[in-house]
């Protein structure tokens, strides 16, 4: 690997796990409406957050993944 291989594995390296974080505290955020109903939200507003964490925090960083994965070598 080259020094600018290293810095591109570094960022999207940093730009996954900042994609898994959110998802993570939006599921949390969820959660949190969707059993008291914090934050003045409805728990319609609970579900639709829980289900965008769930998709941030799974699927994202998959597809993500998938498109940056190196083409193999011959």
């Amino acid at each position: 690997m080259t020094p600018d291989d290293d810095t591109k594995a570094q960022y999207r390296f940093l730009v996954l796990n900042i994609i898994r974080i959110t998802g993570a505290a939006m599921l949390v955020l969820g959660l949190a409406v969707i059993a008291r109903e914090a934050f003045g939200l409805p728990r319609a507003a609970g579900y639709v957050l829980f289900v965008a964490g769930l998709a941030e925090f799974i699927l994202v960083p998959v597809f993500l993944a998938r498109k940056w994965k190196s083409p193999p070598q011959p």
